[in-house]
């Protein structure tokens, strides 16, 4: 985590999710989020999420846990804000997958939302030659034709029909942009002018990430 050495009491906060094969020190060692956070006065927390999909599963129940645990600990140790309206979540890959998944079913939790270059269709991802996660290790997280329904995004946002604002990035060489472009059309026929696509060169990398991520905590704040 890093907060800002201004001593405010509640800060505004991104909560920032890395990708598959990832951990909690990616952002840390691909960007400098020390100068972006103090840039834009935010707290950024960057928490370990295993290769679990941010999703309940036997493997573990990530999303319970950052709901019920996490964020509810972290707003009693912190100087963060616990305002839907101070706090964004944010990611790369499938921690972009995570903050749409995480942000639309609690949009009384947060009130922006920026996933980058987004897993938009797991469905499509696991069948996917250039997806890096196993088959096997998929079928363990989303172990039924019912569970995958559940956790699509698309499902997810008719279950819950959120009203935030949300900035979703996708580099034009990336694998999964005919999957991105079809989440932005989705998108943008129901949120309208809260949504905002924002269209880059580059492939599904860090080269791309990295690249933006000041455009994109510009958009946050």
């Amino acid at each position: 985590m890093v907060i800002p050495d201004t001593g405010k009491k509640d800060y505004k906060v991104v909560w920032l999710l890395h990708g598959y094969t990832a951990d909690d020190t990616t952002w840390m060692r691909n960007v400098n989020i020390e100068k972006i956070a103090e840039k834009n006065d935010i707290a950024v927390i960057m928490p370990e999420g295993r290769n679990a999909f941010y999703t309940d599963s036997d493997f573990i129940p990530y999303y319970s846990f950052f709901i019920k645990e996490l964020m509810p600990k972290m707003q009693n140790l912190l100087p963060i804000s616990d305002k839907a309206e101070d706090n964004y979540i944010s990611g790369v890959s499938m921690g972009g997958y995570g903050a749409l998944k995480i942000g639309f079913s609690n949009p009384d939790k947060f009130s922006k939302i920026a996933a980058m270059s987004p897993v938009a269709d797991i469905k499509h991802f696991s069948n996917n030659p250039k997806s890096p996660m196993p088959l096997q290790t998929f079928d363990t997280i989303f172990d039924s034709p019912e569970k995958i329904a559940q956790n699509q995004i698309i499902n997810i946002f008719n279950q819950f029909h959120p009203k935030q604002k949300v900035l979703q990035l996708c580099g034009d060489d990336d694998f999964m942009h005919d999957d991105n472009v079809t989440l932005k059309d989705f998108l943008t026929d129901n949120l309208g002018n809260d949504y905002t696509w924002m269209p880059v060169s580059g492939d599904h990398s860090w080269n791309t990430w990295s690249a933006n991520v000041d455009k994109v905590f510009d958009w946050l704040v």
